[in-house]
């Protein structure tokens, strides 16, 4: 059950860094607020999709972009999230074809990334070619998905070029001087990763980013 909870928590973070950019972790009050989800027992999927639809918030007349510094700006949409997730629920209606909707999203972006795959990742040929196997084929649960994209962040953080990781770790050290050593690291990674997708254009796999 630690596994679970360290998972929901790692998961939120990494889904709303990787939309904002910045900060590189979250704040007490911020965890707070997951702690609070967690308690509510409102599943990491529905998170996931409230933080996507504050985020995606000029359809809904706002401007968010730049602006988002904390994990609260996303609390009413992730209420709401849960509150559509319970309806759905009462009325039996599941998110099979959402899932599958997004699904069509994701394959052309895989496809995109095989068929010009840089030199510098092509140890990523094969994780992308089972995703697209997988987006392609019968429908099947999005955690496997998720698990891919684990993957992915796994081995852009293991083969990450030594002078890429100092880069980034002394851009850490100069900008938050009040890390720890263990923010520091989690920090590290969390902003290697992404400096390595947005470089190469690494598509995500979990339908959570569409």
């Amino acid at each position: 059950m630690a596994d679970d909870r360290s998972r929901y928590f790692q998961e939120i973070a990494r889904h709303f860094l990787a939309r904002r950019g910045a900060p590189l972790f979250l704040s007490a009050k911020d965890l707070d607020l997951v702690s609070s989800w967690e308690r509510a027992g409102i599943p990491l999927p529905v998170v996931l999709e409230g933080i996507e639809s504050a985020l995606d918030g000029p359809r809904a007349g706002s401007s968010p972009k730049g602006k988002v510094m904390s994990l609260s700006f996303c609390r009413r949409a992730v209420e709401r999230a849960f509150g559509q997730h319970r309806d759905r629920k009462v009325g039996g209606s599941g998110r099979a074809s959402g899932s599958r909707d997004k699904r069509a999203l994701i394959l052309p972006e895989v496809e995109k990334f095989l068929a010009r795959i840089p030199p510098e990742v092509s140890f990523l040929g094969a994780v992308y070619s089972k995703a697209r196997e997988m987006v392609s084929g019968p429908n099947r649960p999005d955690e496997e998905l998720e698990r891919l994209d684990e993957e992915v962040r796994g081995l852009l953080s293991a083969r990450a070029a030594s002078a890429d990781r100092e880069a980034v770790r002394k851009e850490l050290v100069s900008e938050y001087r009040h890390l720890g050593p263990k923010e520091l690291e989690t920090a590290l990674e969390i902003k290697l990763v992404k400096v390595l997708r947005d470089r190469y254009r690494i598509p995500y796999l979990s339908p959570f980013y569409y």
